[in-house]
């Protein structure tokens, strides 16, 4: 059983979703740097996920139509002010030749936090696809939660990792070219904005009982 959640783990982080198109785009734009500290916050989310799933407070959030549908809203409104705040970023060359931007470790980090916690989809997910894995008879359920849990961020490290270090591959080559600042700064937008629209129209497919 731990193997199966293992290759459906790999398999589901190097399918083309939300979070990995996006730390590929920011990355793109704005270096591996900032690419690790987003990463860095999504694990961080995903530990948090892990925990609440474990201690039952995730089937609390979604059996729950008002906290569900709260942190719907606040989470798309979050990744719309994200876009906003590309829209109006200002990144300047630091002496190592990469363009930064303020606090960009916290921002990053923060951003990472926030955009997995503020997510419904995360926690329909963390319900539906951690339930599927249960793999021991001996060992308590938050046990084998924060075990799957663990693992999952390995592997997620891992594959979006190696993401981050292609992509960076293409802000080295091309961070200087405004053609590309342009288009990786609209690129960014849309991604952003597409990521807050899905949210928003997440619906609560799952009863639990």
């Amino acid at each position: 059983m731990l193997l199966s959640f293992i290759i459906s783990s790999f398999f589901l982080a190097i399918s083309p979703g939300p979070d990995n198109i996006y730390i590929a785009a920011l990355t793109s734009r704005s270096g591996k740097f900032s690419g690790f500290t987003f990463l860095t916050g999504l694990l961080i989310g995903c530990f948090i996920h892990t925990i609440l799933l474990a201690f039952g407070l995730s089937t609390l959030i979604i059996q729950s139509d008002f906290i569900f549908d709260a942190l719907r809203y606040l989470g798309a409104i979050y990744i719309f002010y994200l876009s906003f705040e590309v829209y109006n970023s200002d990144y300047v060359l630091d002496s190592g030749n990469k363009f930064i931007a303020s606090n960009f470790f916290l921002k990053n980090l923060k951003k990472g936090i926030l955009m997995n916690l503020l997510n419904p989809k995360v926690f329909l997910f963390f319900a539906l696809f951690f339930s599927n894995f249960i793999f021991s008879e001996t060992l308590s359920f938050k046990i084998q939660i924060i075990i799957l849990g663990l693992i999952f961020i390995i592997i997620t490290f891992f594959v979006f990792g190696i993401i981050i270090l292609f992509s960076d591959v293409i802000f080295t080559i091309s961070y200087k070219k405004s053609k590309f600042n342009l288009f990786s700064k609209l690129f960014n937008i849309i991604v952003l904005l597409v990521i807050g629209i899905i949210i928003l129209f997440t619906e609560n497919t799952i009863t639990l009982s």
